[in-house]
């Protein structure tokens, strides 16, 4: 017998085989023997119906509101926004996700990071699904369990009761006071506790771990080449979010660098005091309305007036200086010597322009005088 008679041979051999499994063996088994066999094989009638049924299902329930006792998730009536239109052989489409979570939960809610203060252990680790349904649930946030029952599967209810401020049954009302993904506090507790009187402690606290971290951000944008417009710019942004401690913090490290001048330092530090007392305004209760928007005005005008006079002179200062370049190519030697040292009085000027109107200034003085 040849070699092609025995491949031949051994493929009907396999495929009778084949044959005898598959008349022999349930639904899912035989499909489980095709898609080892072959390609294309179109998923089971009862995947697909159980798939279809069940977006069909979700689909009558109304997004983004509670029916019933259910609360459903806002992109439910689109699945694809989720899911994708790509069906893969042998999934289902509630497991054939566009993005991996938490980056798809991210293309539509706020991601939390580090630098906002405190971060909830589940959230900093990207596990979204531990406390949250993806598609509906009889809890508000579509919570997988009710607060505190949720909270339980990590927190220990006794430790919890043992904390101060726990007596009573306020220890089982998690979210009244604590907030779910990020605060301010390592409690993560909500901005109206802080106000309380039982609360100030903490707010002391995250005030402190604020303006400890804005220092040394201020001091890590200074080291990483900020310029004196940007610096202004980022301390009127705090200034007018009403951010008064990291306003503080950029303004400290402002005064205390080579960005400003000698001359624009007042202002500047009139400006700081005005933040300061703002500060001891705020820890009375949080600015609001009217009142925190006229809080804002004074400081923000002054630092603004302050970036308009730096333009102004700046704009003086390099007229002054091509003129002087001008006036030297021209011969008037006398006239362009006294431009650049006019501009080399300017604690502004740039560096590379200094050495330019520096070396002018050496060539005129090293250049031999003519007789009379």
């Amino acid at each position: 017998m040849n070699l092609q008679s025995i491949i031949k041979h051994r493929t009907w051999a396999g495929l009778t085989i084949l044959f005898l499994l598959l008349s022999s063996c349930e639904e899912v088994e035989r499909h489980k023997a095709l898609t080892f066999f072959f390609d294309g094989v179109p998923p089971l009638r009862s995947e697909v119906s159980e798939t279809e049924s069940s977006v069909q299902k979700e689909d009558k329930t109304p997004a983004g509101a509670p029916v019933g006792s259910w609360h459903t998730h806002e992109p439910i009536k689109d699945c694809t926004s989720c899911h994708g239109n790509q069906f893969r052989r042998g999934t289902s489409r509630k497991v054939q996700l566009v993005a991996q979570v938490p980056e798809l939960c991210h293309q539509c809610h706020k991601e939390h990071s580090p630098s906002e203060g405190w971060v909830h252990g589940p959230v900093a680790t990207g596990d979204c699904l531990l406390c949250h349904e993806p598609h509906k649930a009889k809890n508000e946030s579509l919570l997988r369990k009710p607060v505190p029952e949720l909270c339980y599967q990590c927190h220990e209810s006794g430790a919890i009761r043992a904390i101060r401020n726990h007596a009573g049954p306020s220890y089982g009302h998690c979210v009244d006071c604590h907030e779910g993904h990020a605060g301010e506090t390592k409690s993560l507790l909500k901005p109206a506790f802080l106000d309380t009187p039982a609360g100030q402690e903490y707010k002391s606290d995250a005030y402190r771990r604020k303006y400890e971290n804005s220092l040394k951000k201020a001091r890590y944008d200074l080291a990483q080449g900020l310029d004196f417009y940007t610096m202004c710019r980022t301390i009127i942004d705090c200034i007018e979010g009403d951010q008064w401690w990291p306003a503080r913090a950029y303004l400290e490290v402002f005064l205390d660098s080579r960005l400003i001048t000698e001359a624009e330092k007042p202002k500047a530090a009139e400006v700081l005091r005005q933040v300061i007392a703002l500060q001891a305004r705020e820890s009375a209760g949080p600015l609001k309305g009217p009142e925190a928007d006229a809080a804002s005005k004074t400081p923000a005008a002054a630092l603004r007036a302050l970036v308009e006079q730096r333009g102004e002179q700046e704009q003086r200062i390099a007229e002054i200086y091509y003129r002087s370049i001008r006036q030297y190519h021209a011969g008037q030697f006398g006239e362009a010597r006294e431009g650049f040292l006019q501009v080399l009085k300017s604690a502004s000027l740039p560096k590379p322009l200094r050495d330019t109107a520096q070396s002018y200034v050496e060539k005129i003085e090293q250049a031999p005088r003519k007789l009379p």
